[in-house]
């Protein structure tokens, strides 16, 4: 019965040592103050160091209604008044905490400022740029229908020239023909104009002669006559 009695108080001391350990909860000493860290549970013993607001304490027993055993964040190990500690972070970290996450976002803000007004400089560049190209665009775009309708104007002047010369056109054949007719007609009506010409340089020549020879007949048989007159005078 002795054994049994030893060996059951040897099961609890073991559960005791290689039970896990549970999860360590965290809190903060409160208030604007500094608290005491000892070794034991009573102001009689021996400050380990003093802890000022806010900071964290890994609680490592709480099972006292005074004082709750703690460990520090450098390792130190002793107890604090339950009084002085919550498990809610301190307004005066929390502001803190607020008051960088603020700057952070003042920053951003910031950043995000710069960076709008650079977007909206680039953007009104872009703008003068999009409008000084439309206007060229437009302007070149006028210029172009202008001589499309000029290139419309002149390809509709060039048909109708086009057609009309291929309605005389239908004709070229018999005009062809008229024409080498006229130039036969021309050429005989040539030949005959130098042939009349000719015969009527002869036929003034042979009356020039004609003329002539019966001119000099005239005076031949007038001067015989003539002659005979004056003998038949000079017999009587």
């Amino acid at each position: 019965m002795r054994y049994l009695n030893i060996i059951s108080i040897l099961i609890v001391l073991a559960s005791y040592v290689f039970a896990p350990p549970a999860a360590a909860e965290t809190r903060y000493v409160v208030d604007e103050l500094v608290i005491t860290l000892r070794l034991g549970k009573s102001p009689n013993h021996k400050i380990i160091k003093n802890l000022k607001t806010g900071s964290p304490l890994e609680v490592l027993e709480d099972d006292d209604k005074t004082y709750i055993k703690v460990r520090t964040p450098d390792g130190a190990v002793g107890y604090v008044l339950r009084q002085y500690v919550s498990s809610d972070i301190p307004k005066k970290q929390i502001i803190k905490k607020l008051e960088t996450r603020n700057s952070s976002l003042q920053k951003k803000i910031s950043n995000l400022e710069a960076a709008k007004s650079n977007l909206e400089k680039q953007l009104k560049t872009i703008e003068k740029n999009y409008n000084q190209e439309f206007s060229e665009i437009s302007t070149a775009s006028s210029d172009m229908k202008q001589k499309l309708e000029q290139a419309l104007n002149n390809e509709r002047t060039a048909s109708e020239k086009y057609t009309t010369l291929l309605g005389q056109a239908e004709n070229v054949l018999e005009i062809a023909a008229e024409r080498d007719e006229l130039l036969q007609k021309n050429i005989k009506l040539e030949a005959d104009v130098t042939r009349l010409v000719n015969e009527n340089d002869e036929l003034s020549d042979s009356r020039m002669i004609k003329w002539f020879l019966a001119g000099g007949g005239v005076l031949f048989f007038g001067w015989i006559i003539g002659k005979i007159s004056r003998k038949k005078r000079s017999r009587l």
